[in-house]
Parts: C-alpha cells; sequence; structure tokens
C-alpha cells in the first residue's frame, strides 16, 4: 500500500549537528514501510522547491500510525522542512523503492550495516526488524561512521536493540579513529566475515559505498548499498537518479527510486 496525501507533523527534533527527526503521522506508512524503502516529501504546495525529496524511513510507530524520517539542513528544502512545527503538514507519498533482502537463514547469518552519518536511519530499521524476528543479538553488528562525534546520529537507538555496535569518527572523537572500512578489516583479521555465513547492508556517502563495495568484493562477500541519490520524482519518470549498472551485454542505467535504492553491490559501476 501507499499514500499520498497530506500528513500532520507531530514532532520535528534536533538529533545532532544540523540533523533534525522528522515525526509525522501517516498509518500507511507507519504500517507498511520497510527497511531501506523511503517517502518523497513536499514542504509546500507552490512551485518553489520545485521537486519533491526522497528520504529514507527511520522509525516506525504503527501504535499511533506515525513514521519519522531524519534529514540534514543543507539548501532551502532542508531549511523549510525544519521550521515546520507540529500541526503543520508535508505532503508525503510511500513507501517507495524496494528494501534490504535479509540473507537466509537469518539466524546462522553474520548481518553487518555499516552506516555512514545520515545513512543511519534505514539501517536502524533494518536492525530493529532482525532483533524482533529473532536473530541472535551477537549476530548483528553495526559499524556506525561519521566525520566527527556531533555528526553521529542513531547511536542511542542502535545501543538500546542490544546489537554488537562500533563506532568510528574519521576524527577520533568518538570511538575508533579511522573509516568504516577499517572496522571491515578487523572483523575480517578475526575471521568474523566469510562469503558463506555473511551479509553486508551499507547506507551513506557514495565515497563510503564504494569502499565497502571493493572492500566486499576483494574478499568476495555479498553486499548490498542504498543508493541515495537525488529522486526529482520518486516514481521512475524523470530519469534523474539514475544509476549505471553492469550487464550480461555490458552496462546499462537503472532507476534508484523504482529498481533500488537497494542494489547489490557488485553490479553498481563506481567512479
Amino acid at each position: 500500500m501507499r499514500c499520498a496525501e497530506h500528513c500532520e507533523v507531530v514532532a520535528n527534533r534536533p538529533v545532532a549537528t544540523n540533523q533534525f527527526e522528522i515525526e509525522i503521522h501517516c498509518p500507511t506508512v507507519a504500517l507498511h514501510a520497510q527497511p531501506g524503502q523511503f517517502v518523497q516529501m513536499r514542504v509546500q504546495s507552490g512551485y518553489e522547491p520545485l521537486f519533491s525529496r526522497p528520504f529514507s524511513v527511520f522509525r516506525r510507530f504503527p501504535e499511533r500510525g506515525n513514521f519519522s524520517v531524519v534529514y540534514l539542513v543543507r539548501g532551502a528544502f532542508t531549511q523549510m522542512l525544519a521550521s515546520k512545527k507540529p500541526g503543520e503538514s508535508v505532503f508525503v507519498v510511500g513507501p517507495l523503492g524496494n528494501r534490504f533482502l535479509v540473507a537466509q537463514p537469518a539466524n546462522e547469518v553474520l548481518h553487518v550495516l555499516v552506516a555512514g552519518g545520515v545513512g543511519a536511519p534505514p539501517l536502524y530499521l533494518l536492525a530493529e526488524e532482525l532483533v524482533q524476528s529473532g536473530v541472535p543479538h551477537q549476530q548483528v553488528v553495526v559499524v556506525n561512521g561519521a566525520r566527527r562525534q556531533d555528526l553521529l546520529i542513531c547511536q542511542e537507538h542502535f545501543a538500546e536493540l542490544g546489537v554488537r555496535l562500533w563506532t568510528v569518527t574519521e576524527d577520533g572523537s568518538a570511538g575508533a579513529k579511522g573509516k568504516v572500512t577499517d572496522v571491515l578489516k578487523a572483523l575480517h583479521e578475526r575471521g568474523e566475515l566469510s562469503g558463506n555465513r555473511c551479509q553486508i547492508y551499507t547506507c551513506g556517502p557514495t565515497a563510503m559505498l564504494e569502499a565497502v563495495a571493493k572492500f566486499a568484493q576483494k574478499h568476495d562477500l555479498p553486499c548490498q548499498v542504498s543508493m541515495e541519490t537525488l529522486m526529482p520524482c520518486g516514481m521512475g519518470v524523470c530519469l534523474g537518479c539514475a544509476v549505471k549498472v553492469r550487464t550480461a551485454d555490458g552496462t546499462d542505467y537503472k532507476r534508484a527510486c523504482v529498481d533500488g535504492p537497494i542494489f547489490d553491490a557488485a553490479e553498481v559501476v563506481w567512479g
């Protein structure tokens, strides 16, 4: 099921530097959104900003018909979104796109979720689903990275799930100093990652996705990436979210909004 309607803003709260979590009343999304799926949102009915924007679903509150997304304030659209107060409305279309596919048998797989900055929200929803479905906590590893401590998000939510949480920042202000791939290398050296009992899921900046994808390819590990490109329409019409992929005949393009946003990392042509 999918909604396309004006929805009430329930809360709009800061979660990190220039980052906010907006909670919205929309029972359809609250009940049916899956990990990795997104919504398209408009902040007003006029022509400025012209296009809607995609946001991955972060948390669902089915009992009260609400869901939330996290956004970074940069540009006119998100500045307007940050100004929204409880009781005001935004236009929501969703849930849209495909979802992360959980490797099976889920209880026998090490699920490694690699997040970078605002890429953490859809992975939180996945981690929550894994835990609630009965996957042992020690079989869910979350690597949460950011440039610095004040840009880390979802930390307390991941911790509340009881999963194995690794924190890494580029400046060392929280957790280990380095990059998310440094944690993957450490896990591999400890013998925890192997192709037949491991699945990597990742979301974050494109450069990070490429680095994680190349690590997975080097070690023959299955990896799914969430391509959070610009999606002006969210319906596959404008072709503004094209992702170059490998095919049997060479290369082609897929639309992140309808063919994704989740792709097999080995399928994506990077660079």
